[in-house]
């Protein structure tokens, strides 16, 4: 059974081991200083998630997946507008995968996002997150721009309309 729910301040350990072993499959794309970089980053985006709401998915209660969720007038105002809601992080453990948790972390944000009026959903993915992208693109979402590589990685900012829920 998946169940989604926000994450515990306990856990922050555990999840962020979680982000990076779902990242981990990306580390052979990386130069050895950027993958170290970007564990660095990752771990940090977990343990300080700012104006964001970590979310996890479960299954039957074991930690399965990780999503960070920017309620509309949250989200950082430079990548994504700050009226936008977004996510960021989106992560799967590799044992957990083909369950549907990705989809259904990402369908949680979005319910969230409507309920709380916004407009426009963001989120940012890369030329590595080919599963991501297809799942995103499958969901309705489109390119709004390339953004700058990092890490020597090509990145593109998406976008998504909301229907007003009214």
């Amino acid at each position: 059974m998946i169940g989604i729910r926000a994450a515990e301040t306990g856990e922050a350990s555990a999840i962020a081991q979680l982000v990076v072993d779902s990242y981990a499959e990306f580390q052979d794309r990386l130069t050895a200083g950027n993958w170290a970089i970007m564990q660095t980053n990752l771990r940090r985006a977990v343990l300080d998630p700012g104006r964001g709401q970590p979310l996890v998915a479960t299954v039957d209660g074991a930690l399965g997946g990780f999503i960070l969720y920017f309620p509309p007038g949250r989200s950082d105002g430079v990548l994504f507008p700050e009226a936008w809601a977004s996510i960021r992080l989106l992560g799967v453990a590799p044992a957990m995968r083909g369950h549907g948790l990705g989809k259904a972390l990402v369908e949680e944000c979005l319910r969230r996002a409507r309920a709380e009026g916004a407009q426009t959903f963001g989120l940012h993915t890369s030329e590595l997150m080919k599963t991501a992208r297809a799942m995103y693109e499958r969901m309705g979402f489109t390119v709004v721009r390339e953004l700058e590589p990092r890490l020597g990685v090509r990145y593109w900012l998406f976008q998504l309309g909301l229907a007003r829920a009214d």
